[in-house]
């Protein structure tokens, strides 16, 4: 989706356009920071390819895609940050808190999040009812019952012995839920029925999961350098992980089910899947 991701650079550079000559300058600057386009951009591909699954075009994805995309970016840019887990490196690159003076990042992260609601009521070639709806799941998936929850049960599990299910509805929250927006939001885009809507969603939680399990493979298994970021933080920050709890082997496992499971989905919906087969493919593969 080589295409689809120039789309969403160009689209990103156009929304966070460099000010000039204003007294708060620094908040574009240190929002482009963040925004650097070696970024994988994901979440507004899959949405993407939700749609492209429709056979619809993906102009009218573009701006919901990125709002998306804002938002995941503000949940770095405050994950990163000395209170939360800390991190000196995000994409190969100083977190934006070193960048910056901690205060800058704090208010660039609350800067993405609403600027993205925004982007979703100003978006093109939709209706009232559609805007609605994609500003409803978004809120509602970034929100104290979908991401923040996440981050909440994971820094307050930080120092303890936690079971797998409660690192299961860590990561639903912290990791899938935004998944599950990207696809959900496609098919609010696409005017999807609920039962394709609700199988992408349960395909999107699984995807969340493989990410998770993904990650906490290559914390342990790869290097600074590919990742681009610091290995082993989990375990200096005595976090718990899927390898902590199941051992290595085991979530190498469990990440094979759930892929398993997933392509099931897929195999299962009578829309044209081709698109996000290649995309979930690429995750599938991953290796940073």
């Amino acid at each position: 989706m080589r295409k689809e991701k120039q789309l969403i650079e160009k689209r990103l550079k156009n929304l966070l356009k460099n000010k000039k000559d204003i007294p708060h300058q620094i908040l574009y600057d240190a929002a482009n920071y963040s925004m650097d386009s070696s970024a994988k951009r994901i979440r507004p591909l899959l949405l993407l390819a939700t749609v492209k699954s429709f056979n619809k075009r993906v102009t009218c994805a573009i701006d919901p895609a990125c709002a998306l995309e804002l938002v995941h970016s503000y949940s770095l840019i405050h994950d990163d940050l000395p209170s939360m887990d800390n991190d000196d490196l995000r994409r190969g690159k100083p977190t934006l808190h070193k960048k910056y003076p901690e205060w800058v990042a704090i208010l660039t992260g609350d800067f993405l999040l609403t600027y993205a609601f925004e982007i979703l009521s100003d978006s093109k070639n939709l209706d009232a009812t559609q805007k609605v709806n994609l500003i409803k799941i978004l809120s509602n998936y970034s929100g104290g019952n979908g991401l923040i929850a996440g981050q909440i049960v994971d820094l307050i599990s930080e120092n303890k012995k936690i079971e797998i299910e409660m690192l299961e509805f860590m990561h639903i929250h912290k990791t899938s839920k935004l998944f599950q927006a990207a696809m959900e939001m496609g098919c609010i885009i696409s005017k999807a029925n609920k039962t394709i809507t609700k199988k992408l969603s349960s395909l999107a939680e699984k995807l969340g999961i493989i990410f998770q399990l993904q990650d906490d493979i290559l914390d342990v298994s790869s290097t600074e350098k590919v990742l681009g970021k610091k290995i082993h933080s989990d375990q200096k920050l005595n976090k718990a992980t899927y390898v902590s709890i199941l051992g290595l082997p085991k979530a190498k496992e469990l990440l094979k089910k759930q892929e398993k499971e997933i392509l099931d989905i897929l195999n299962s919906l009578p829309i044209e899947t081709k698109y996000l087969k290649n995309l979930i493919d690429l995750i599938f593969k991953r290796k940073k």
